[in-house]
């Protein structure tokens, strides 16, 4: 290809140049606008670097976050790091951190025998959750107390600045709330959903994938 000054190739090449530097103007924009989130975050009494960590974590699918976790804690245990196995402190803490607490639970489901060979019931601070295995093999925990009711908080309103990745789908705060669990069982991310912030539907999204899986896409119950 000839490549020269007023030829047709060379306005090509100035349209694939021109191109790549609105993308790069465009990702510079976006960091600064990142920027200064983490800055207003900081002076609300946040820690930046944890917030960004905790936008990697949203973005990993369940299990790769669950496997690089349980990895970790495997090495930093080899290591001499952790002067005792990952459940075992856990367990040592669950008496008095409700979401270590609930963690455990969460690693006892492994323990569970097989559907009609019996259950677990665990114990911690006056509260027993029974685990059971039903016949489709996933386990279910009860609490055997009466569970009390925990106060629902609003969502707050945000505005979406762009488009949604795929087509809003058109169901109603039930279907939103199914096509979540559907979205964990297919191992997505939480942030993959795909109501726009605003919209009613978006909450209920996340109710339904936190449901399944017993998480809020940080690792936390």
């Amino acid at each position: 290809m000839s490549v020269g000054q007023n030829t047709v190739s060379g306005e090509m090449l100035r349209s694939y140049v021109e191109r790549i530097e609105h993308i790069r103007a465009d990702k510079k924009q976006l960091a600064d606008d990142e920027k200064a989130i983490c800055a207003e975050a900081q002076a609300s009494g946040f820690t930046p670097t944890a917030i960004k960590e905790c936008v990697r974590i949203r973005a990993m699918k369940p299990h790769d976050r669950q496997e690089a976790e349980a990895m970790l804690d495997m090495y930093l245990h080899a290591l001499g790091m952790a002067t005792e196995p990952p459940l075992f402190r856990a367990a040592g803490l669950a008496g008095i951190d409700t979401t270590v607490r609930d963690q455990v639970i969460d690693r006892m489901k492994e323990f569970v025998p097989a559907s009609g060979m019996g259950d677990i019931v665990v114990n911690f601070g006056g509260k027993s959750v029974r685990l059971l295995r039903d016949k489709s093999g996933n386990v279910d925990a009860q609490e055997v107390e009466k569970p009390k009711a925990s106060a629902s908080h609003p969502s707050p309103k945000w505005t979406d600045a762009k488009a949604p990745r795929e087509p809003v789908p058109d169901v109603d705060g039930e279907g939103a709330e199914a096509l979540g669990a559907e979205y964990a069982r297919d191992n997505r991310p939480v942030i993959d959903n795909p109501f726009p912030f605003g919209d009613a539907r978006r909450p209920r999204f996340d109710a339904g994938w936190r449901k399944e899986t017993g998480s809020d896409g940080m690792g936390a119950p």
